[in-house]
């Protein structure tokens, strides 16, 4: 058999592939340079993506967003400064009396409010490569010393008028560094504040020649200033505003006295605000400052929280240079000296009652009259409740100015300043600081009052009238006879038995209270449940003791001496009586004691520590007063009449002049 051979003469493989592996091989050889260029080209396009996922994009166009709040207006105010209520009152020069040393406006007497205007921030959560400053980012109350904080302090205390008008340049001065401002001067025209006007309006000279503002030459063009003065009504005394030193100098001093004894503070002050507010509506925009001298709280604290929101709105702080509130109380007595030489200026000094408290909007204090040193006014460490919340809802200060204002100890009638209101105590305002009255919406106040037990039984309590436990009780009883000396007796016990109901009523309710007391956070709070449960205790011990010890004297008592014919009462620290009487009388020494050591150098501090001065006991003493010895008739005296003026000597002496209503100061 003939072998095949492969062509150029190579043998043939006998087990070579077969026709189908031929065919794959061939379509391999044909497809694999597409292949090859598909894998490239999917290389190359995975790799681009990546390229693209890490690569930086283009910055785009930041976005620019301003945040401002809308003035809302208010439809019944006319803007226009002329359309102002005008006084009828004629424009004569208020008299002013003689010029006082640096403790001036001494009528002035007396704190940190947690609410102010808080200036509008733009949101970080919007995009922008623009620097933009806070809107209407207002001045408040500058931090002077350790007594005044930042954001609507309501504690500021100086010893007179011209002090606080010191520490109001740097306020006003903060403003200047801001932006041009206008600051309104509001001043009480009430016979009690006009002896200080020209006192104040001399130390603003020195204000104005610090900030700058020199009375001949105009340095300070960005300050201007208006003046409103205020009474029964309110009047723009400055038409319009003025950098003119001299003119707001002589502004201040024209202001006419008001003695209609009538002060629409509020509505002075909301006037005030109004008279500017085209200078916080309109470009360029400038500060706006009210500063209002008064003695007084006012006659329409109705209006005092829509003044504090219209000021607010407008972005305007209010500054007040006022009195301090006694503590607990609406009315304190003012020492009263006529400085006018067309009145009677027979009397040194009268005793005037004015309005200047209290410094809570609901009664914290339970009065309790036991003609003792405790019911005397003292200081409450703050201002008048509403003048005080305007300023910490504004932003502003409250200057509480009192002469005796630095006295650490009893100050006494001799010591109060002229125009002065009579209070006996002062205490350090650092201290008082952890004591303020809540400056918030009523219905809110009234929510958390309700929200605790201690709390509502405290308010309640403090509503109620005065109660007055045995005032000046009969302590002597001398013994004729049996009868006669039960007839006392009985006599003096009926004067405890229609005070015991009154205090039992107040007693049941602050004890329905006690379950919430260990609630109470605030120090104020606690400082004033535990005062009026332990005053309300002491005098019902003393009545229960007084009631006790009579009851004990008509069953028959024995004296020691035979001599001795009259029975003494007197107290004592001991309580012996009864169990549950003593028992009491413990509960409120523990209780009174416990403020005066926890609540060391406030208001309530000081009456604890009077209260305990005064024994919870009684016990009987003897001596002789010679009842039962026959008295002499009074043979008259030889003192002479002094002869009537005559009618000559009355002429002489001139007409009479006319005195001065002591209830319209």
């Amino acid at each position: 058999m003939a072998r095949h051979t492969a062509a150029e003469g190579a043998p043939e493989d006998p087990d070579g592939p077969d026709d189908g592996e031929m065919a794959t091989s061939a379509r391999l050889a044909r497809d694999l340079p597409a292949l090859a260029a598909s894998l490239v080209l999917h290389v190359v396009l995975l790799l681009t993506l990546a390229l693209v996922g890490v690569a930086t994009p283009p910055a785009a166009r930041p976005a620019v967003t301003v945040i401002e709040t809308p003035l809302e207006r208010d439809e019944e105010v006319d803007l226009a400064p002329q359309e102002m209520i005008v006084s009828d009152m004629p424009e004569e020069t208020g008299a002013a009396g003689d010029d006082q040393s640096a403790d001036v406006a001494q009528s002035l007497a007396p704190v940190l409010d947690t609410v102010s205007m808080t200036p509008v921030e733009p949101s970080p959560e919007l995009v922008g490569d623009i620097q933009i400053d806070p809107l209407d980012e207002l001045p408040t109350a500058t931090e002077m010393d350790e007594t005044i904080v930042v954001r609507g302090a309501v504690g500021a205390t100086t010893s007179g008028a011209s002090g606080a008008v010191d520490r109001l340049t740097a306020e006003i001065d903060a403003s200047l560094r801001q932006r041009p401002t206008v600051v309104v001067w509001v001043f009480d025209q009430s016979v009690s504040l006009s002896a200080q006007r020209k006192e104040i309006a001399s130390r603003l000279e020195r204000v104005f020649h610090e900030l700058g503002a020199d009375r001949t030459q105009r340095h300070r063009p960005d300050l201007e200033n208006l003046v409103v003065a205020f009474g029964k009504n309110v009047s723009l005394i400055t038409k319009k505003p003025t950098e003119d030193v001299v003119e707001v100098i002589k502004a201040i001093d024209s202001v006419p006295v008001d003695d209609s004894g009538v002060e629409m503070t509020f509505a002075a002050i909301r006037a005030a605000a109004d008279s500017a507010r085209i200078y916080r509506t309109s470009a360029p925009k400038k500060n706006v400052m009210v500063v209002a001298f008064t003695d007084e709280v006012g006659n329409d604290q109705q209006l005092a929280d829509q003044t504090a929101q219209y000021c607010r709105k407008l972005g305007i702080p209010v500054y007040v240079v006022g009195v301090p509130a006694p503590f607990g109380m609406r009315e304190v007595r003012m020492k009263y000296v006529e400085f006018d030489p067309q009145f009677d200026q027979g009397e040194a000094e009268q005793w005037a009652v004015i309005e200047q408290g209290p410094e809570t909007l609901y009664p914290e204090m339970v009065r309790v009259s036991s003609g003792a040193r405790e019911d005397e006014a003292i200081d409450s460490g703050f201002g008048p409740f509403s003048l005080s919340k305007l300023c910490a809802e504004t932003g502003g200060i409250y200057f509480r100015v009192h002469p005796n204002s630095g006295e650490r100890g009893r100050v006494t009638n001799q010591m109060v300043g002229p125009m002065a209101s009579q209070i006996r105590y002062f205490f350090d305002p650092e201290v008082m600081q952890a004591y303020q009255p809540d400056y918030v919406a009523a219905a809110k106040l009234q929510q958390d009052i309700t929200g605790n037990a201690a709390k509502k039984a405290l308010v309640e309590a403090a509503r109620s009238t005065e109660i007055q436990p045995m005032e000046s009780p009969v302590m002597t009883f001398p013994r004729r006879d049996d009868a006669a000396l039960a007839a006392l007796l009985s006599d003096a016990q009926k004067v405890a038995a229609r005070a015991q109901p009154r205090i039992d009523a107040l007693h049941a309710t602050l004890t329905a209270g006690a379950a919430g007391r260990e609630a109470i956070k605030e120090r104020r709070w606690q400082a004033g449940y535990d005062l009026a449960l332990g005053r309300v205790l002491a005098a019902k011990v003393r009545t229960d003791a007084y009631n006790q010890m009579l009851a004990q004297a008509k069953l028959g008592m024995k004296f020691q001496d035979e001599k001795n014919d009259t029975w003494q009462l007197e107290a004592s620290e001991e309580v012996t009586v009864g169990s549950q009487t003593e028992k009491l009388a413990k509960q409120a020494t523990e209780l009174l004691e416990r403020v005066v050591r926890e609540h060391a150098g406030t208001p309530w501090a000081q009456v604890a520590a009077t209260e305990l001065r005064t024994p919870l006991g009684y016990r009987w003493t003897e001596r002789f007063t010679g009842v039962n010895t026959p008295q002499m008739a009074d043979a008259g005296n030889n003192n002479n009449v002094p002869a009537p003026l005559s009618d000559d000597q009355k002429r002489k002496l001139g007409p009479p002049k006319p005195k001065r209503n002591l209830k319209n100061l």
